[in-house]
């Protein structure tokens, strides 16, 4: 059964979640891929700096420049995955298009404790057609369905405190897509938490 931790943006519940279910000071696969198409990537590098401030280690997996059974070997060798925040879009693309997508969620749901931020959160719901107004949908190569990876039923739409986008934007997903998807709004200092399948709010 999947055990995830979904972020809109800090990651100070990761201690919390991760410490019970890894003991300290674990290795994490650390996944930028939703930032490779950016030359900026300075909120990668804080993600990172602040895992390895808190105590755990971080082995980088570039999926887009990884086989799939180096993929495979490397989800054997940590005690955790965190994907990073950037374009949904991009990253769903480049999870499919490299096969991590199968070979994440099987590890996943066999128990490897899942941390996303961001984009990392929001490829695991049910789709992100909604997050076209939060990211450019145009940048992602080859994507031909917004359906997400199908961990949870809803549709993660962080940064709805509206501090990144404005609130405006957040209303407007709400508008057009309110009723339309199940939508989980989360505020920059929040997290989802979904263990033993029940999913609840938690400070972040």
């Amino acid at each position: 059964m999947a055990e995830l931790l979904l972020v809109s943006r800090w990651l100070s519940s990761i201690p919390g979640f991760l410490t019970p279910r890894t003991g300290p000071g674990a290795r994490i696969g650390f996944v930028p891929t939703a930032s490779s198409i950016y030359d900026d990537r300075a909120w990668v590098d804080l993600d990172r700096t602040t895992l390895h401030d808190q105590g755990w280690q971080t082995v980088e997996l570039d999926i887009e420049a990884m086989a799939s059974a180096d993929m495979e070997s490397a989800l054997t060798t940590v005690d955790a995955v965190f994907v990073s925040g950037g374009n949904v879009f991009h990253l769903l693309a480049a999870m499919r298009r490299t096969g991590f997508a199968e070979i994440l969620t099987a590890r996943v749901l066999a128990g490897l404790p899942y941390i996303g931020a961001s984009a990392g959160a929001c490829v695991v719901g049910s789709d992100i057609a909604p997050l076209g107004l939060l990211d450019d949908p145009t940048e992602a190569t080859g994507l031909h369905s917004t359906t997400g990876l199908g961990w949870i039923d809803e549709v993660i739409v962080p940064h709805a405190d509206g501090i990144v986008s404005g609130p405006a934007v957040i209303d407007e997903v709400v508008r057009l897509y309110g009723e339309q998807f199940p939508l989980r709004l989360l505020a920059d200092d929040q997290a989802l938490l979904v263990s033993a399948g029940t999913l609840s709010v938690v400070a972040s």
